[in-house]
């Protein structure tokens, strides 16, 4: 299925303003016999050198709005084609209405291209690994995503079964960097559909790809079932496991941006969490109750650690997990807010 996107050429795109052969070439700079040459072909976009392009866009109104159109347009059939005949259907109305930019769900659809193919697991986990971050997550969170009009694919689970197939692949016995985030984003997007384990029982490696895939897992897990013994159990690993900790630390602001992707997962000294900030406001407002309780008992303490002054968001901080706690019937989610509370206020 496509949107029907029809290949135009520089006549047909200019002719609207009124522009003939010789006008594009003298306010481009090109030679005319250049633009002659492109002039009436449909796929004069693949002839056209960069240099020259560049012209054509800074002096031809709609030229740069087409190229734009007809890269992901084309990009766009070619994938919604090939993911067809591995019996994945495209939903192309809810790709086109999304808010998530386009490139990014296209890249969402080459992920599971790549999955549902079952390729190499050192490529898919290299691609895979590209999708840390806010808005990448949120184009797999379309991808798999089972909601109607909403969805990129209107029927996501051969996606899903192919992700769980590919899990143990993933967890190689070589340290791979890739591997580990890749181990993380595919854990965390099947347990938010499915509401369950990804993988029987916790992978034999240990270490940092183990913590990291069951932090995907436990956090896919709180958004889909709402659990707060899950919340708690997951604070009671992070206060026993350091190098739990020290992944849960290292999440927020390189999924954010406040910090840089280390292959290392480290973080600089000094660390304002601006884009955190906003993210977990974003999170106190939207999230379901077992999520707010990990945030509030697990993440922010870690995060003020880190910085006291939350990206200068702590009186915002404080009011939203006041309001949120106080419209909370669960003792253990109001005792974590009072405690927050507490500390954001500098009583405790």
């Amino acid at each position: 299925m496509t949107t029907g996107h029809k290949p135009k050429s520089l006549f047909e795109i200019t002719k609207h303003i009124g522009l003939n052969m010789s006008d594009v070439a003298l306010l481009s700079g090109l030679d005319e016999s250049t633009v002659s040459r492109l002039w009436d072909n449909t796929c004069w976009l693949d002839r056209i050198s960069g240099r020259s392009l560049q012209s054509l866009m800074s002096a031809v109104p709609g030229i740069a709005e087409y190229s734009i159109e007809h890269s992901i347009s084309r990009r766009r059939d070619t994938l919604v084609a090939e993911l067809d005949a591995e019996g994945l259907t495209v939903d192309v109305a809810a790709l086109e209405s999304s808010p998530v930019a386009r490139q990014h769900l296209l890249n969402a659809l080459e992920a599971a291209l790549h999955i549902v193919r079952n390729e190499a697991a050192h490529k898919v986990s290299s691609y895979l690994a590209r999708f840390w971050g806010r808005e990448q997550d949120r184009a797999l969170e379309t991808l798999y995503s089972t909601r109607r009009g909403h969805g990129l694919l209107k029927d996501p689970y051969k996606l899903v079964d192919s992700s769980v197939e590919l899990v143990p692949r993933l967890n190689g016995k070589s340290y791979s960097f890739h591997s580990i985030l890749a181990l993380n984003i595919l854990t965390h997007q099947v347990a938010k559909v499915t509401g369950a384990l990804v993988v029987e029982s916790a992978p034999r490696i240990l270490g940092r790809r183990k913590a990291f895939m069951m932090r995907g897992l436990a956090m896919g897990l709180l958004i889909a079932c709402d659990d707060l013994d899950l919340a708690e159990r997951y604070r009671r690993e992070l206060e026993s496991t350091p190098v739990y900790t020290a992944l849960e630390e290292w999440s927020f602001p390189t999924y954010t941006r406040d910090g840089r992707i280390s292959s290392d997962f480290s973080l600089p000294g000094s660390l304002s969490l601006v884009n955190t900030a906003v993210e977990v406001l974003r999170e106190i407002e939207s999230y379901n109750d077992a999520y707010f309780h990990y945030l509030v008992s697990t993440y922010l303490p870690l995060a003020l650690q880190r910085d006291p002054a939350f990206g200068s968001r702590a009186a915002d901080l404080l009011a939203a997990v006041e309001r949120r706690g106080a419209d909370s019937r669960d003792k253990r989610i109001r005792e974590a807010c009072a405690a927050l509370v507490k500390r954001l206020k500098g009583t405790g």
